[in-house]
């Protein structure tokens, strides 16, 4: 980039004459003076100056990318109006799959959880004891008639003795069946509430939101309270789908982050290819980063790509219509537009096809 002043001066000579008369004396005299205006400068102007030179042309897309977690799971109660007594974790904390995160008072469920398992144990107990006795008279009975040689009343008799014996248990096995039944739908249910009244972390993370004075609060059914990700399902994703056939999956891209003074350059690469429906991913190489600067990026993706032909800077572009052209100084120093035939732009460079020459300049 150079710069070229160019001046204008203007020099005029005016003879001016005029008489002055002087009273006096009674004389009169004639004076002849002549007034020279001096060269007078123009104001200067001054044009930044780009050569037109050969190079290679890269035609990018620039794709708007979020960083954020892709497995992030949000955790609510599933019982309403108890009281949160318990909170075991903090905004920020490392946990574990299976840790407690908040829980209500089940301290009476889990009281009661124990008494219906004893109180179902006995029962099972009992009507294991109902069914086996059962099977003794049963036995019993075809003993009393296996001693003599059974006649046709005998074995009638024997058949009613039997039919009365299971008529005789039928009611209390079914009372103790239906009993058995109800005992287990209330051993589960207080199971139930035991389970639903303590969040625990799904999966190994991170808390990323824990809803603020918990404690002594009632839950209220299907309020998010607690957020966890998974660190290392963080990524920078994009809707920019149209630029799928241009990514090379084993390339690594440098994503820019912030602006100004903040503004930060990444590596990042392309991930969860499976996942590319939607959205498109990539996963961030370095370990040194601002997480408050990375919350958004921009990557730019070549389309296609041109080298060693002749390019103009795109600053020095106007367009008229579907006219493209660019201002040039004459040898006078005079400028004039020039229309030019352009062909692949590049973020910086634009591919010049006709109107223009290698080492020519034109004005930015």
């Amino acid at each position: 980039m150079k710069r070229r002043d160019v001046k204008r001066t203007l020099a005029c000579i005016i003879p001016l004459l005029f008489s002055v008369t002087l009273s006096g004396c009674g004389q009169e005299e004639q004076v002849n003076k002549e007034i020279v205006l001096e060269a007078e400068e123009e104001s200067q102007i001054t044009y930044e100056m780009s050569p037109v030179v050969k190079g290679d042309v890269a035609q990018v897309l620039e794709i708007k990318c979020i960083y954020s977690q892709t497995e992030e799971i949000e955790l609510s109660f599933a019982i309403d109006k108890e009281v949160i007594t318990d909170v075991y974790v903090e905004k920020g904390d490392v946990v574990k799959k299976g840790d407690k995160l908040v829980s209500v008072d089940v301290e009476t469920a889990k009281n009661k959880v124990d008494e219906l398992e004893y109180q179902l144990a006995v029962t099972k107990l009992n009507y294991q004891q109902l069914l086996e006795t059962k099977e003794f008279d049963v036995e019993q009975a075809k003993i009393d008639f296996s001693y003599t040689h059974m006649k046709e009343d005998d074995e009638k008799n024997m058949k009613e003795n039997l039919q009365n014996i299971e008529e005789n248990y039928k009611n209390a096995i079914i009372d103790a069946e239906d009993n058995i039944y109800l005992q287990e739908k209330r051993l589960e249910e207080a199971k139930d509430y035991v389970e639903k009244g303590t969040l625990y972390a799904p999966i190994d993370g991170i808390v990323n939101f824990l809803k603020s004075d918990l404690e002594n609060t009632p839950t209220n059914k299907g309020e998010k309270v607690v957020t966890i990700y998974d660190e290392n399902s963080c990524y920078f994703c994009s809707d920019d789908i149209e630029v799928i056939p241009y990514l090379d999956k084993s390339q690594t891209y440098t994503i820019v982050c912030g602006l100004g003074k903040a503004m930060r350059e990444y590596s990042v690469e392309p991930v969860l290819f499976e996942d590319w429906k939607d959205k498109i991913y990539f996963k961030l190489l370095d370990q040194d980063y601002d997480p408050y600067n990375i919350t958004t990026g921009t990557i730019e993706i070549c389309t296609e790509e041109k080298q060693n032909v002749l390019t103009v800077d795109k600053d020095a572009i106007h367009s008229s219509g579907e006219n493209y052209y660019v201002y040039i100084l004459d040898e006078e120093g005079i400028r004039r537009m020039q229309f030019v035939e352009l062909g692949l732009w590049g973020s910086d460079v634009v591919e010049v096809i006709s109107g223009l020459e290698e080492g020519d300049y034109v004005i930015v």
